[in-house]
């Protein structure tokens, strides 16, 4: 039996305690939800959109590979457009 790391939030200790084929079902329905309602909010009136995108990914990269990389991409592109506005903000102060 494999043991349980103490440091994963308190949902993944749960799903941890499963049998793979029920976790990678439940881990798959709820992420695969998610996501969904996502992009559903993007025509649907409402504001909330990408949280629930990056939520369903998150918990998809906990049992899938294809996901992980999914989700280091999104983190990368987020990081580079935040390096992006942070320099523009730096650059543009200095003008004054």
């Amino acid at each position: 039996m494999r043991e349980i790391n103490d440091d994963r939030p308190r949902p993944l200790k749960v799903l941890s305690g499963l049998p793979a084929p029920v976790r990678r079902t439940l881990v798959g329905v709820m992420g695969g939800t998610l996501i969904v309602a996502g992009l559903a909010a993007i025509v649907l009136p409402g504001p909330w959109t990408i949280p629930p995108v990056l939520a369903g990914l998150a918990l998809l990269a906990t049992e899938y590979v294809w996901a992980s990389r999914w989700q280091r991409r999104m983190q990368d592109k987020a990081k580079a457009m935040k390096d992006a506005v942070t320099s523009r903000r730096k650059a543009g102060s200095g003008d004054k």
